[in-house]
């Protein structure tokens, strides 16, 4: 048998945990139908029969405020979850408990699962899951989703609740005060007259009561909608007045002391101070002065572990690549299709794949902080900082995600409630380094600072978010004026992550990353190829055969007068020495001077290797300025001129705009890494450190790269949640100008102080 179940929660509950731990790696992600809102699914077999997961969005109540709660909601009022599966934070039940006490009056079968139950145990916390079970009538399985503790007794509820056959499945309802009961009493019985399900009718009319909009929108297309909704009318002015309240305030209480009342038959509290761990941690994390230091030390150890673990890995990798490379070109016969699979295809993409290690390392660095509770804490932390520019830290937990992709971050921004708060969030989110921008950051970093990359990298990821909380103040004081509105801010408890966990998360983004390059990337490459191979007739300044040959001869010339001196010396030190000596060749003067030799030989032989690539590079240089892709880069030079880029610059930056990564792969066929590789001076760093680019400028190209406008898909995640092409174009122009003001300033200031030189 096939069944469907949703997994509902409040967020920061585990709900995503339970759900990796129920499918493992058998999901996948995409959208709703009709919504930008992610859409989880995945699957797995228990005893013979399949079950289809919906991880639904967090929410907590059904009251259709944002797009996640309306989706959630429609969801499971449809007949398309046989099971719903509320995970519950153990911890806070309370909380939790009042999105329960909803899903209750839906009427759906459902099992209730108490995660985090370590946590609790920790609070002091001893609950009673049978009482509990009773009296929401569903079965409640106690578990600990980062360990897996519960889950083989999960599935089996799941599967009993799905057959009908558990004792603990039977309806129950939240008890209301008999005024309230019996206004919902009118609204169920005329319900139940019209086309709707009478499943739904007592769920339907305690919505009507709370003035949903939505339930009210729908009501009004019944036959008998205007009656409804004019008996609804009638009740909620009786109870307004009865209570001295909203009625949304009133059935709210209500399911509150029902929240209570289980609360206290099943739950006994014996709290020890000592044991609450995430208490005593946040006086240190989260402390006034020691919370923005602390994050900072992190950052940078985050970057510095990045870079210095991910390029042992990266060497393998290149050195994979160049075996590959040289493979091909020796079987293949010289033509378009060996340059298109050599330097189009795996040059291009190859150029990034070298660093998937570096990326792999940072998915997994954040999965950890996030999966650990700290993430949340760094929102808290901001919140002072966020202040400033009319937000609250709230606001920072899209730019933190914009750290590994500035669309799904972008997109994250609608958990905020203000429309202003949104926008202005989405304006400046593009300024936070993605992991896209990294393979840029390491190859530039490790041509041009090799000693000190990891800072170097860390500083951008730093500019970037200072960039982002200016921009914000700027923005907030002209064109979205206004204060943000006022929230509490959650912080999860502090777990121990898994590294079943950490690996799944992992692996998800990077995943992403991976199909990016055998898509986006792939296509990229290929279109920058044709614009470096065409035309294929080019007439070259110099006789590069001619010159390369003087360069060999003359190096050749200079290492046998070495040799000669080298065997005049010797003969003159052996007239020199006493008969009695012993053989000359093991003593220690020959030693020294035969070491002296062959150190200078080496030092000539490795002179004439830098030269040949020099000339190599210049060749093709010239070549490339003559096809299309160097005609291009020549008509926009001008522009970037006074930054100090040349044309291989200007086309890099043009070819950024389609995804940031392929700025790596441009410069790879810009300097035609795929012909004559080796593991020694040749690639991308050697081309950069011999095309005239200076440390001043790469920095220079950092920034720009940085700041200037993202990649063609948050363009379109710009359009889409903004809803308007007037902040998309502003954002454009906005961050194209930003880039070139700080990068100009980078170039004329270090000039004039002589930085970097």
């Amino acid at each position: 048998m096939n069944y469907n179940i949703a997994i509902a929660g409040n967020p920061n509950c585990g709900k995503t945990t339970i759900f990796n731990a129920l499918t493992g790696a058998r999901q996948h992600v995409g959208n709703w139908p009709g919504v930008t809102v992610e859409r989880k699914e995945g699957h797995y077999k228990y005893q013979d029969n399949k079950f289809n997961a919906i991880d639904l969005p967090g929410t907590y109540s059904l009251t259709a405020f944002s797009a996640e709660e309306v989706i959630v909601r429609q969801y499971l009022i449809s007949d398309d979850a046989n099971v719903v599966v509320n995970i519950i934070d153990a911890s806070n039940l309370e909380r939790n408990l009042f999105l329960t006490t909803q899903l209750i009056e839906l009427g759906k079968p459902m099992v209730i699962v108490l995660n985090m139950m370590d946590m609790a145990e920790e609070k002091g916390l001893e609950i009673d899951v049978d009482t509990l079970a009773t009296l929401l009538g569903a079965p409640v399985v106690a578990v600990v989703g980062r360990t897996g503790e519960g889950l083989d007794l999960l599935k089996e509820k799941i599967l009993r609740v799905a057959t009908e056959i558990s004792k603990k499945a039977r309806p129950v309802q939240v008890s209301y005060p008999r005024d309230i009961e019996d206004e919902i009493q009118r609204l169920s019985s005329l319900l139940e007259e019209s086309e709707l399900s009478k499943h739904h009718s007592r769920w339907i009319s305690v919505k009507l009561l709370e003035a949903d909009q939505q339930n009210r929108d729908d009501v009004r297309k019944l036959s008998n909608g205007k009656e409804i909704l004019e008996l609804a009318s009638n009740s909620i002015t009786r109870l307004e007045r009865l209570f001295n309240d909203t009625s949304r305030a009133v059935i709210s209480h209500a399911r509150y002391g029902f929240i209570q009342g289980a609360i206290r038959e099943c739950v006994i509290e014996r709290p020890d101070e000592s044991a609450d761990y995430s208490r005593q941690i946040d006086r240190v994390l989260t402390n006034r002065w020691m919370g923005l230091p602390i994050f900072a030390i992190l950052m940078w150890l985050m970057f510095k572990v990045t870079y210095d673990i991910g390029s042992i890995p990266m060497d393998w990798i290149d050195a994979g690549l160049v075996a590959m490379m040289n493979f091909f070109s020796g079987i293949l016969p010289d033509g378009m299709f060996s340059s298109l699979l050599v330097d189009g295809v795996i040059g291009g993409v190859g150029a990034i794949a070298i660093f998937l290690p570096n990326i792999f390392i940072l998915f997994f660095i954040i999965a950890m902080l996030e999966d650990s509770g700290y993430m949340a804490r760094v929102a808290f932390i901001m919140d002072r900082v966020m202040h400033n520019i009319g937000l609250h830290g709230k606001a920072f937990i899209p730019m933190i995600m914009g750290f590994g992709c500035n669309v799904p971050a972008i997109m994250g921004t609608r958990i905020l409630e203000s429309r202003r708060d949104r926008i202005l969030t989405v304006l400046i989110n593009p300024f936070m380094s993605c992991s896209a921008r990294l393979p840029v950051y390491v190859l530039v970093a490790g041509a041009f600072f090799p000693e000190n990359a990891a800072t170097v990298i860390f500083s951008m990821y730093i500019l970037g978010i200072v960039a982002a909380i200016a921009s914000g103040k700027l923005f907030s004081k002209t064109i979205l004026k206004g204060m943000s509105k006022p929230f509490v801010l959650e912080l999860p408890p502090y777990q121990r992550p898994t590294l079943r966990s950490l690996v799944l998360h992992t692996w998800e983004r990077g995943y992403l990353f991976i199909q990016k390059m055998g898509t986006v990337i792939l296509v990229g490459s290929i279109i920058i190829w044709v614009l470096g191979y065409f035309p294929q007739e080019v007439e070259l300044d110099r006789d590069y055969a001619h010159e390369k040959s003087v360069i060999a001869t003359d190096y050749n010339q200079k290492i046998r007068t070495l040799e000669v001196k080298f065997k005049a010396s010797v003969e003159k030190d052996r007239k020199e020495y006493h008969s009695e000596m012993l053989d000359y060749e093991s003593s220690t003067s020959f030693n020294e001077l035969n070491a002296q030799f062959h150190e200078l030989k080496e030092e000539l032989v490795m002179s004439q290797t830098t030269d040949l690539y020099a000339l190599r590079q210049q060749e093709v240089g010239e070549i490339t300025e003559q096809k299309w892709i160097g005609k291009v880069g020549k008509i926009l030079e001008p522009l970037v001129a006074p930054l100090g880029f040349t044309w291989r610059e200007s086309v890099a930056l043009i070819t950024g705009f389609v995804a940031k990564e392929i700025v790596v792969s441009t410069y790879g066929v810009l300097f035609g890494v795929g012909e004559d590789v080796d593991e020694g001076s040749q690639g991308v760093i050697s081309g950069l450190r011999s095309s005239g680019m200076t440390p001043l400028v790469a920095l220079s190209f950092l920034v720009f790269t940085l700041l200037y406008t993202p990649c063609l898909a948050t363009v379109a995640a710009i359009k889409r949640e903004t809803g308007t092409w007037a902040y998309t174009i502003f954002s454009i122009a906005y961050s194209i100008g930003l880039a070139y003001a700080l990068a100009f300033a980078v170039t004329y200031f270090g000039g004039m102080f002589n930085w970097l030189s």
